[in-house]
């Protein structure tokens, strides 16, 4: 019963990162989601209740989730700005993913049960790197030659896009280590390269900044012990440098510039009145994401306990913050808006779990293990990434930033409860 619960998890975890009911409609009245995670609660409870296991292990990442169902729950109900406390699609993502954190670190009580995990997201996400392809090939098109994200839920633009295919590259390059069959690590090897090109394709400066801060630690591991998979990733990515669309190579040539404008000084009064005319497309984006920045985050210290709602009403928040309503486009501060410093504190828990449980874990197994060691950099390496790509995307509560970090804690416990030690 404990491995059909975990099974049904794994498949809404699936569900969770294809999205299926969104491209197939008539999938809808099925409810898959629902069906299959309200089944993995059922049978995790039935196996707690007839064989004793345990119900949740309180690691890190569980005390952190539940701390964010509780406050986010409270913010939904008394949040200043907060005009209905109805359920709402802010509120549901916070418990649904707070879930899935659970029951991953709940489940996932070996470390193959942790790998099973990965090789989810792995599988997964190869749904959006051939979407990504196709797109490509079909010349699908953002805002000038940008490649446009598949439009539902988690990758609903180009940023969104850029950024989960950043994320995955770790994994995918993890699998080139250690699959154990050449044909699937060249394969892993080859899908990492196919998710840089993706990332370029879009155009996004979120994504080319994410991929940037995980090539400072990539590159390194990789070169010194792996050096014909370098050089042949090198020549890949020099003959993919020439298929990326000249409009997007452009506009990564103004990111410097773009910086300058978002991280300008605040005290400059010149900044605020900046005439929008005056600028391109991409300065205008920049322009307004400071305002946002800057904004939000005044809200906050305005309302630094419970923040204004998880739900807040735009219209008065706009009406002293015109530049913090809808998608603040940095999660760390959305969740600061949501839920005040508490909801801040929280974000930052959940991926400095994820960061230090990687960290702890690459140590811990180094003489031991050293395909878990691995494992253990990667889960740093995409703390990393969630560090340099949230800063520019809107959603803190992120299913599959929430998915690494319970199997992360998960992982350190089993290590810990099998006591693993350095020889």
């Amino acid at each position: 019963m404990d491995r059909w619960a975990f099974r049904f998890l794994l498949f809404y975890i699936v569900i969770l990162c294809v999205q299926p009911q969104n491209r197939f409609t008539f999938l809808h009245p099925l409810r898959i989601a629902n069906l299959s995670i309200l089944i993995a609660v059922a049978l995790h409870f039935f196996s707690f209740a007839q064989a004793g296991r345990q119900l949740i292990r309180l690691g890190p990442a569980t005390i952190f989730a539940l701390l964010l169902m509780f406050f986010g729950y409270i913010s939904n109900n008394v949040g200043v700005m907060q005009t209905s406390s109805a359920w709402n699609g802010n509120i549901d993502i916070i418990m649904k993913n707070s879930i899935v954190l659970i029951l991953v670190e709940a489940m996932a009580t070996t470390v193959p049960r942790v790998w099973a995990v990965q090789a989810t997201l792995f599988f997964s996400v190869l749904w959006w790197v051939k979407g990504g392809l196709r797109l490509s090939s079909a010349g699908a098109t953002y805002a000038g030659d940008r490649l446009m994200g598949p439009a539902v839920s988690m990758i609903e633009n180009p940023n969104g896009f850029a950024y989960l295919m950043t994320l995955m590259i770790p994994i995918y390059l993890y699998f080139f280590l250690h699959s154990g069959r050449k044909w699937i690590s060249w394969a892993s090897l080859a899908t990492a390269i196919v998710c840089v090109y993706i990332v370029l394709e879009t155009g996004s400066r979120t994504g080319v900044v994410a991929l940037g801060v995980a090539g400072l630690f990539l590159i390194p591991k990789y070169a010194a012990k792996h050096k014909l998979a370098l050089v042949l990733g090198a020549v890949a990515i020099y003959f993919i440098m020439a298929e990326v669309s000249p409009g997007n190579i452009e506009r990564f040539k103004s990111i410097p510039q773009q910086a300058r404008l978002f991280f300008g000084k605040d005290d400059d009064p010149a900044q605020e009145f900046r005439d929008l005319s005056d600028m391109d497309q991409d300065e205008q984006s920049a322009w307004e994401r400071r305002m946002k920045k800057k904004q939000t985050w005044a809200l906050v210290k305005e309302y630094p306990v419970f923040g204004v709602g998880v739900n807040a009403d735009d219209a008065l928040v706009g009406e002293k913050y015109p530049y913090a309503t809808g998608q603040v486009h940095n999660e760390i501060l959305y969740a600061g808006k949501q839920m005040g410093l508490i909801g801040m504190g929280l974000y930052s828990s959940l991926v400095l779990t994820l960061f230090f449980s990687g960290v702890l874990i690459q140590r811990r197994m180094k003489k031991v293990w050293p395909a878990i060691s691995d494992l253990g950099w990667t889960y740093k390496v995409q703390a990393i990434v969630i560090m340099a790509g949230g800063f520019f995307s809107p959603i803190p509560w992120n299913a599959i930033t929430m998915i690494l970090a319970g199997s992360a804690s998960a992982l350190l416990a089993n290590l810990r409860d099998q006591q693993y030690q350095p020889t």
